[in-house]
């Protein structure tokens, strides 16, 4: 019974990342199909980029 449970939990598993992959894969391309959504994505790894310099001095 275990084994079932498991082997559930594996297809259960692949299909949620196989999901999510699906999703972000949609929302990059979005992204990079326009160029004010590209502009704050840049601008949010920049920041972002920004602050672990900061912590790192």
């Amino acid at each position: 019974m275990g084994g079932v449970l498991a082997a559930s939990a594996s297809v259960s598993m692949t299909d949620a990342v196989t999901s999510l992959m699906g999703v972000v894969s949609t929302v990059m391309k979005t992204i990079t199909g326009d160029a004010v959504l590209m502009t704050f994505f840049c601008a949010g790894i920049i920041g972002i980029a920004i602050a672990v310099v900061k912590k790192l001095r």
